[in-house]
This record gives structure tokens, C-alpha cells and sequence, in this order.
């Protein structure tokens, strides 16, 4: 799941900010190519079981829901979302138990772009 440029990843991929968003006055940008990860468990809410949420909805700090807010992210995660749901549903598990790498799997055999999975 990925928003341009943004990918769902475990948090092994890590792009380096240049200046650009800004936080407490600073300002940071990707450089070109360069994108950052939506961990799965940004879709699935403590405390609630089989609930995944997307879009607006996902937690995220101030900085990345400037960016995950926009229609491209919220057509990402709700991409994600679907497919973890129906997983969990054939599967007969609750979302938090999901294996993350066949979501990741699954997505890109759909065509979604994960340059860090």
C-alpha cells in the first residue's frame, strides 16, 4: 500500500528527510524516490478486535497524517485494509493476526507499489 511516494512496510525501509513538512517550524521533504513506510499496525486500533480502520482514520503522528490524509492515502490504506479483512475472514483470526508479509504478498500481486516489502 503506498501513497506517492509512501509504501506499507515493516520498519526495515527508511528514507532520510530532507527539509520540506513541517514540524515545530522545521521543514522536511523526501528526496526524490525516497518514501516512508505505513506499518500494518497503523490500521488495527488497540483494544478492539477485528476492527481496521483507513484513510483519515489511521493513526499517525501530526507530520505523516499531513501526507496520509489525501486521497491517495486514503485509497492505500483502505486497499490494505480490504485485503487484511478478507484475510482474516478466511482465515476464521482476528485482524491482529494477519501475517503481514502475505499481506504485503497479496497487495503487490494486485499491483500496489511496496518498495520496501
Amino acid at each position: 500500500m503506498s501513497t506517492p511516494p509512501a509504501t506499507a512496510t515493516s520498519r526495515r525501509g527508511r528514507a532520510r528527510l530532507s527539509k520540506k513538512a513541517t514540524r515545530k517550524g522545521k521543514e522536511y521533504r523526501y528526496n526524490k524516490g525516497e518514501s516512508y513506510g505505513i506499518p500494518y499496525r497503523a490500521l488495527t486500533p488497540k483494544g478492539l478486535d477485528n476492527v481496521l480502520v483507513a484513510g483519515r482514520c489511521v493513526s499517525t503522528d501530526q507530520l505523516v497524517h499531513g501526507s496520509l490524509r489525501v486521497m491517495p492515502g486514503c485509497f492505500i490504506t483502505g486497499q490494505a485494509a480490504g485485503m487484511a479483512a478478507a484475510m482474516a475472514a478466511d482465515g476464521g483470526a482476528s485482524v491482529h493476526r494477519v501475517d503481514v508479509k502475505d499481506l504485503q504478498r497479496r497487495l503487490k500481486a494486485f499491483g500496489a507499489y511496496l518498495p520496501n516489502a
